[in-house]
This record gives structure tokens, sequence and C-alpha cells, in this order.
């Protein structure tokens, strides 16, 4: 005999969509059993020469190495993001203008510090440049673009970027520069000895040692 649970919702007599009399309890559609099921849509085979993404990274084999880069998408999403923020701040000053580019170039910047970034970086930078030569020119169309360079990128201590001077709360003057994100320092880190052992006391020093210089020891 079969047993039926009460389930509010349902009249005695109604069906559930599972065919239940009334007053059987429905949970809805069975969830699929656990397993290592691959789904196609998220799934890509490709060759190691031509690469994949994956979390923002371009993995990839250059002849014999194995690099890992930012990739094109993501690179492209930043500029897209700079781009609309310069637009939108003709009318601001210069140093707010800055203090919201720097915080997206950086965070952006130090997300791939440990990929092979350097060329991209400078590309970034590159555009970045542009993006604000353009903005100084819709903001003083009438100036030359002399005039324009010894205002924004020649700034003291600026080394040619695009920077502005502003005075500190305590009453220095200080120079307010665009982050560049080729400064951004590439970690490369070192595998761990093949025949080092982390539960052995004699290899002990060695992790330390590991710790101690993030990983910069063979």
């Amino acid at each position: 005999m079969e047993k039926l649970l009460t389930s509010p919702g349902l009249a005695t007599g109604q069906t559930s969509p599972q065919g239940v009399s009334g007053g059987a309890a429905w949970r809805g559609p069975k969830k699929p059993k656990p397993g290592r099921n691959v789904l196609e849509q998220k799934t890509v085979t490709t060759h190691i020469q031509k690469g994949f993404n994956f979390l923002g990274h371009t993995v990839r084999k250059f002849g014999d190495k194995l690099l890992t880069k930012p990739s094109k998408s993501n690179a492209k999403a930043l500029l897209s993001k700079v781009r609309e923020c310069i637009k939108s701040s003709l009318a601001v000053p210069t140093e707010v203008l800055i203090r919201k580019l720097n915080p997206m170039l950086q965070g952006w910047a130090n997300y791939y510090q440990h990929a092979a970034a350097k060329r991209t970086f400078s590309k970034v930078d590159n555009q970045v440049y542009l993006a604000l030569w353009r903005w100084a020119e819709r903001r003083h169309p009438e100036k030359s673009a002399k005039w324009r360079r010894r205002k924004y990128f020649t700034v003291a201590d600026s080394d040619g970027r695009f920077a502005v001077r502003f005075r500190k709360a305590n009453g220095m003057d200080a120079t307010l520069k665009v982050y560049q994100t080729v400064s951004t320092r590439i970690h490369r880190y070192l595998k761990v000895r093949g025949n080092a052992n982390p539960y052995d006391p004699v290899d002990a020093e060695y992790f330390q040692t590991r710790r101690c210089f993030a990983g910069r020891i063979r």
C-alpha cells in the first residue's frame, strides 16, 4: 500500500506534478547524483600550442616553455573601463581623475604579477597614455600640444607621466602620478626540491628559508 504524506497546497484528491495523489509531499525533480560528468558548454579541447583561457589568464606553450599571460579579453575590458572613466571625467579636477584611475590600474596589475605580463603591461600603459592625451585635447581644444604636455605630462618629477601637483594636509607640495602597470614587479617562484619533505625535520630549515624569502630558494 502506497504511503501518502500530508502536503500543504494540495487539496485531497488533487494530483502533484509527479502524479502522486493529494496530500503527498512533492519536492520537485530529482537532483542528479554527483559525479565526474563534463559539461560540454564549459569544456574546450584545444592544442597546447594554441592555449586556452582560465581565470583571466591565457595558458599557452611557446616552444618548450609553458607561460601564463593576461588574456586579451581581460586587457580589453580594463581599457574599456579606463576609457569610460576618462571620458566621463572631462570636467573634474586632474587629481580626482588620477585617484579614480590608480586603484583600477594597480589592482588589475597586481592580479597578474605572477604571470608573464610585462609586455601586456607596456601595451596597457601606452593605451592609457593615449586616452589621457585625448582627454587633454578635449579639455583644452584651443591650446597647443606643447602647452598640454607641459601642463599634464612634464610636471616636476613625473618622468613624462600624466601627473598633477597638489598640496597635502600638512601643507607640503607633492606630485600625484598615474600608476604605470609596467612598474609592477613580476614575482617568479621556484619549484620545491623534488626530494624535500615538509614533514622531515632534516628539511625544516629549507622550508623555513623558502617561507622567509617567498619561495626564492631552490
